[in-house]
Order: C-alpha cells, then structure tokens, then sequence
C-alpha cells in the first residue's frame, strides 16, 4: 500500500522548529538530556522491564536510559531497541500505570523491530502533578494554550522526537502510542477518558467491521487519530480510516484546533504537521487484544513480522 508519512519537507520542519523553540528573550528556558550507550536490560532499573525480562532473555536488544532535566522536573525514559532491525516501528508510552501497554510494546519490538520509549514516573500518571502527555510544546505561546501546561517543554519535546528524526537517518514512519484506559466513561458510568461512546464537538467515531475478537468491539479499544482537518476534508485520513475499519478496528479522530490543542503528543503532531499519528487505546490488563489491535493496525500500514521478511523492513519503503 502507499504510504505518505516521514516526508523529507516534515522531517525538516521538525528540525527548524525544535532548534528555535526556547530562542527569543523570556521563551529561553534551561534545560538537558542525556542518554546512556547501550546495556543489557537485566541493568534497568525499570519494574515494567523487569516483569519483561523472559520474554527479552536472548533477544537482540539494546537498553538505553534517558534523563532530561526541564523546568523544575527529572524525567526519566526507558529506550528498548532492537539491534538487527533498529529502523522498524517506534512506539511512545507516556503514561507509567499502563502495564498492557507496556507488555504489548515489547512484544512489537519483539516481532517487528524499532523501538520504545517508555516514560517513568515511578508507576504513577504523572510526575509531580504533571501529565508527561501533556507536555509537548515549545513556546510560551504555544504552552500557554492547554490548560494542563503552562510552561514550555522543548528539551523535553525534543528528546523524544528526535528518537524519530535522528540525523542522517530516515524516519521511522509514523508516530505510534500505546494508551491503556480505565472502563467505560465518566459520561456513562465508567472512569475513563476515551471511549467509542465519548462525544464532543471535536471528535468523531468510526466503527470497525465485526471481524476478529469480541474484545475489538469493546468501547475502550480503539485506535485514536488526531489532524487539523475534519475526516472529510482529509483524503489520507479518509482512506486510513476506512481501512483499519475494514481491519476490524474502531478509530475516533480528534480534529485538532488553537482552541482545543492540549499539549498532547497527538496534538502536538498533529498542530505542527509532522505526520501521520496513530494511539492504541485499550482497556487496563487487555494485554492480548492490545497485541491483536496492534498486529491489524501495523499489517495495515504496511509492516511485517521480522520472521516473515527476507529483505528491508516494508515499514520504511
């Protein structure tokens, strides 16, 4: 299938913006990052790694802890990337307390190659109050908009996106997440914030075919997608969209706009123009229907499982 996303002109637009974010008088904020060479993953001091160690045992794949200090906060991220197929999917975790996800982005890394990052937080939500999927901005102009931020983030911003757009290499393809969510939402009884039942003047809800497991129709999981147009208007997200339903997959997009932009990766993308953005939304504990959303999703967009390939990862052609 075509594919449109990591374009040269984005990859590039990405890079000037990020070298400018900070610059001018009071936006200038300090801050760093550093990250470690590769070690074995039994050396991370990561629970969620830890409870992965059998299913990594022997596998090609380098651990690799990342620190960026910003803004009164230490964040702390664990890189899992696989060595013999480094240029495969790459997935972020934003959220600590979402152990489906994690265990299903170590099974893509597994079978697809890529990576992940995966944001510490010390098992919370958040650190210190702070929803790390609320902190992509890089302006006091921009930050000021969502409410749940209100200082710029760039190095922050900057160390996770460049696992994307690393110089003198392609991009990775497009921007993947990996949520869990509480049942159901607050508006029907439940404790979540996302659901195929969750309405608003910005969203709107795409139901899959009834094909696969029982679970894919669940309100909980979904794949979320995130532009400045509405689907309509939007040939490429029309067409992605009528596939992964085809695929079984229940999609809600978010139309992004100065109004509604909440400095989420989803929206951060989406706001900037850098690509296409693709959020896999389970249910808490739903490890394995995570995984099966997770395998219709990357066969549609164009990857294969390491084993079933003899030449270079289709993801990237």
């Amino acid at each position: 299938m075509t594919r449109a996303w990591g374009s040269p002109f984005a990859a590039a637009a990405l890079a000037a913006l990020l070298a400018l974010a900070g610059c001018g008088g009071g936006d200038r904020l300090a801050g760093r990052s550093t990250i470690t060479d590769c070690m074995d993953p039994r050396e991370a001091r990561s629970s969620d790694i830890q409870r992965n160690l059998q299913a990594l045992r022997g596998a090609p794949i380098c651990y690799r802890r990342q620190e960026v200090s910003e803004g009164g906060f230490r964040w702390v991220f664990h890189v899992l990337e696989h060595t013999k197929a480094p240029d495969g999917p790459f997935w972020v975790l934003p959220h600590d307390n979402e152990n489906a996800a994690f265990d299903a982005g170590v099974h893509a890394v597994l079978t697809y190659g890529g990576g992940l990052l995966a944001i510490d937080t010390g098992g919370s939500r958040d650190l210190h109050g702070q929803d790390p999927n609320r902190n992509f901005s890089t302006s006091r102009a921009e930050s000021r908009v969502c409410g749940a931020r209100h200082r710029p983030a760039p190095v922050f911003t900057r160390a996770i996106l460049d696992h994307y757009h690393t110089e003198g290499r392609k991009a990775r393809g497009p921007y993947l997440a990996l949520h869990n969510n509480g049942n159901g939402h607050a508006g029907n009884g439940g404790y979540g914030n996302i659901s195929m039942y969750r309405t608003g003047p910005s969203l709107s809800h795409w139901p899959g075919a009834a094909v696969g497991s029982r679970a894919l129709r669940d309100e909980d999981n979904l794949i979320f997608m995130a532009g400045t147009r509405p689907v309509a208007a939007d040939p490429v997200a029309r067409r992605r969209i009528a596939a992964l339903n085809r695929a079984g997959l229940d999609v809600v997009h978010k139309q992004v706009s100065a109004r509604n932009f909440d400095c989420s990766l989803s929206d951060y993308i989406a706001r900037h123009g850098l690509g296409e953005y693709y959020n896999i939304e389970a249910q808490h504990g739903a490890r394995d229907t995570q995984v099966e959303m997770l395998e219709r999703l990357l066969a549609e967009l164009g990857a294969r499982p390491l084993r079933t390939r003899s030449r270079s990862n289709p993801f990237l052609d």
